[in-house]
């Protein structure tokens, strides 16, 4: 069977809404061994960080529930409610697990792309360019983040806006290799005219994976509902902590899905507005057999605004 997405011109390549899911998951299954090998070299450390630090909140948690009296459950919730250290470590952690997972997959992609389609993509590889890009990934979210933040805080709506609009940024900044001041203007400037199409697309994955998520949570909630009724077997802060442990090491690889989906938007706008496959064509003339490239310019099923 001929592999599929290991050159440039099958990611530059204008897709409609239905084309862009299916390539997700065509992507994932098609390299979904060197890939995840990859990820549990590069992620996998960070995620169990951001896990071991929700196991100690939600121990934490079931020890609240589980008291004897309802004035100790009471104090116990007030002092779980406000940002303990374990709660801190765990969102910091969380924020550099997805800034190395959105460097991990498109840095693989980058090295797919550079490599002959016979060679494997190895862990040290894709991890020689991680190591330059996760650390701006990390500095770009805080940027961005406050700037949305501040829409939300001055109207909702342009907070919404850019949320979207920002959200090519770390493929931008990987695929591209910009700087931080660059995104702004060239992740806007590419979801111009296609803002509707874009916010489509992230509402699809992201319930796609808070449908997958929430399965892998059910005995996290099952637990804490059994510590809140005085269940023996649910007020083991060790089972709750696995659990915890679990779920979220879980569900930051199940963003994979939602990243992947974005870096096919970002390909579809480029070409869109560039035409940088049809350049990619053109210089690929005379170098081996022709890649079959579906031209969706002619299809009547464009996806339009949506």
């Amino acid at each position: 069977m001929q592999p599929t997405f290991t050159k440039e011109i099958e990611f530059r390549q204008e897709r409609d809404f239905g084309a862009k899911v299916n390539a997700t998951f065509a992507f994932v299954v098609a390299h979904g061994r060197p890939l995840g090998k990859c990820l549990l070299y590069i992620v996998l450390p960070v995620a169990l960080l951001a896990g071991l630090a929700q196991a100690v909140a939600q121990s934490e948690l079931i020890g609240a529930l589980g008291a004897s009296s309802t004035a100790e459950r009471v104090t116990q919730l007030e002092r779980y409610s406000t940002i303990s250290g374990a709660q801190l470590l765990g969102f910091i952690a969380m924020m550099l697990g997805h800034c190395a997972l959105a460097a991990t997959i498109y840095s693989y992609v980058l090295v797919r792309i550079a490599l002959p389609e016979h060679e494997t993509v190895t862990p040290a590889l894709v991890w020689e360019r991680v190591k330059s890009f996760a650390l701006p990934l990390l500095g770009s979210s805080i940027v961005l983040g406050i700037l949305a933040v501040l829409g939300y805080l001055l109207f909702i709506i342009p907070g919404i806006y850019l949320s979207v609009g920002f959200s090519l940024a770390w493929a931008v900044q990987v695929l591209e290799n910009r700087s931080i001041g660059e995104l702004l203007s060239r992740s806007l400037m590419l979801i111009k005219g296609k803002w509707w199409s874009t916010f489509g697309l992230l509402v699809v994955m992201y319930f796609i994976v808070a449908l997958l998520s929430l399965v892998l949570k059910m005995p996290q909630y099952l637990i804490l509902a059994g510590s809140a009724l005085h269940w023996s077997w649910a007020s083991s802060p060790v089972l709750a902590g696995a659990m915890a442990l679990l779920s979220t090491t879980a569900s930051m690889f199940l963003s994979t899905f939602v990243l992947v989906a974005v870096m096919f938007q970002y390909f579809n706008l480029v070409e869109r507005k560039e035409g940088a496959g049809l350049y990619t064509l053109v210089n690929s003339i005379g170098q081996g057999p022709a890649p079959v490239v579906q031209n969706h310019q002619l299809r009547p099923d464009d996806e339009g605004e949506y």
